[in-house]
């Protein structure tokens, strides 16, 4: 009887081991059985990306891959991202096809989110897909557009002014790291819009607001794998009941919305925020009480992070490049004179020379480095094949915007190359916010939240590198879903 267990045992073994060998190496032949031209000698289990997120971020693997077809002349090729196909798009007019053109084809992102798990997930303009987003779409437009923005401007100066009297009474600690800073301003000024509390982050940085953000953006494999087994096995991951993000952040988000809504309705307080207006979304029957908080959820979660990276990464060039900061500080100065020294929507928004450091920055370290959709059907390409229906088609933002057909030394920090005048500023590849339809509805509110903290700042502060502790070339953290300096960042600050 034992030895028959023992038999059986091996027996069920072998079979596995049979079946996960047979799966592997289909996954790993996928690309030459659909005559794709792909990236070489893909590994059985990390496929292509060896290194990825443990010792790499994303836009160091994909910057290699993109370059590597670059050199073989193709259109776009595929990679394993370890044993999962992905097609890495290179040609520039091939990607206007597949963001612009043909969008039709390529409406969906590919995310998983179980409305029963992940409830807020579920309903964010990320998430959704086909007529489902075309309708959230058009009802969330006008809280993004520019009359909206101004609304919540003064909000934002409130805080930016918050965070300069923090510099100046912090500005001799040299253990102030300034990615994290500017991440609790960002989330002070959405938290604030969005949901219509005072998070206070500037001044405690241990506000449970702030560390449920921090778990809500946690970069890990075991969530990237949850993202790609929901979306390819939809029917088995809603079976499982899979959370793509912690069920605790979500709940927190949730009632939070909740309460403040209550409290709001019982003393009949009206606002000018992003709130207010999905609440009077919600009056006219466009929204109900969880498409409310997973609005206001997806506004802070894809505002407070990308917008800090850039913030970061702009002070940091800045202190670099000491000719940029003063001619900058210039420009603003000058602005303030003909405004008495008070910020005003119309002023900020209209800086030319900041609109130019904010695009360069922008380029040079994109906050999201990577755009994705799906093919939802298969789809020729001359010099590459027929991409197969289903396929994960990912453009390397990074990567274009570091390639020197584009941007002649792509690494060296020239905010000129977006003048108004640049004869090629409007003909390169420049995706920091998506291209098409599926463009971020939130780039003129977080241009805004960026360029009202960085003239608060410049107006009152002089900044440079601290050499010691902040290197002059940036690698970027493998665990951070957008870019940031994997050495933190440290600058030295002095009053103007």
């Amino acid at each position: 009887m034992v030895a028959l267990t023992w038999v059986l045992l091996l027996c069920t073994l072998l079979l596995v081991g049979g079946t996960v060998r047979w799966f592997l190496r289909r996954r790993q032949t996928f690309w030459p059985r659909h005559g794709i031209p792909a990236a070489r000698n893909p590994h059985p289990l990390y496929g292509n990306v060896a290194g990825l997120v443990t010792r790499h971020h994303t836009a160091t693997v994909l910057q290699r891959l993109y370059w590597e077809f670059r050199e073989r002349q193709l259109p776009a090729g595929g990679f394993n991202l370890f044993f999962s196909p992905v097609l890495l798009v290179v040609d520039r007019a091939l990607i206007e096809r597949v963001l612009v053109r043909d969008f039709a084809q390529f409406q969906d992102r590919g995310l998983y989110a179980s409305a029963q798990m992940n409830p807020l997930s579920s309903e964010t303009l990320f998430s959704v897909a086909g007529e489902r987003w075309h309708r959230m779409k058009q009802q969330m437009r006008p809280a993004f557009g520019a009359h909206s923005v101004r609304t919540m401007f003064p909000t934002t100066v409130r805080i930016a002014q918050t965070l300069v009297v923090y510099i100046g009474a912090q500005s001799r600690r040299r253990d102030l790291e300034w990615t994290d800073l500017m991440a609790r301003y960002t989330t002070d000024v959405i938290g604030s819009c969005a949901f219509g509390i005072d998070c206070r982050t500037i001044r405690d940085p241990g506000t449970e607001f702030r560390a449920m953000g921090c778990r809500a953006f946690r970069c890990s494999l075991r969530r990237m794998w949850k993202l790609r087994f929901g979306y390819t096995f939809r029917r088995m991951a809603d079976a499982l009941r899979l959370c793509v993000s912690e069920p605790s952040v979500e709940t927190f988000f949730l009632e939070l919305c909740r309460s403040t809504v209550l409290h709001r309705e019982s003393y009949r307080l009206v606002k000018r925020d992003f709130l207010q207006q999905l609440l009077e979304m919600r009056a006219n029957g466009q929204l109900d009480m969880r498409q409310v908080a997973g609005q206001c959820y997806s506004f802070f979660i894809a505002g407070f992070e990308t917008s800090a990276s850039l913030l970061s990464f702009c002070l940091y060039e800045l202190a670099k490049n000491e000719a940029v900061q003063e001619k900058l500080r210039g420009s603003i100065g000058a602005a303030l004179e003909e405004t008495d020294g008070q910020l005003s929507y119309d002023m900020v928004m209209a800086l030319e020379y900041l609109d130019q450091v904010v695009n360069e920055t922008l380029r040079m370290y994109p906050p999201v480095d990577f755009l994705f959709r799906v093919a939802s059907n298969d789809y020729p390409v001359d010099g590459v094949g027929t991409i197969p229906r289903g396929t994960l088609c990912v453009v390397p933002v990074h990567a274009l915007h570091h390639d020197a057909e584009y941007y002649p030394q792509p690494e060296v920090y020239d905010p000129g190359r977006f003048a108004a005048n640049g004869s090629k500023a409007h003909t390169r590849p420049f995706l920091p916010f998506g291209m098409g339809p599926r463009h971020c509805l939130g780039d003129t509110f977080g241009l805004m939240l960026v360029k009202v903290g960085l003239v608060a700042m410049l107006r009152s502060f002089r900044f440079s590198l601290d050499v010691d502790r902040t290197p002059e070339t940036v690698t970027f953290k493998p665990r951070s879903l957008v870019l940031t300096a994997s050495s933190g960042m440290y600058l030295n600050v002095e009053r103007v």
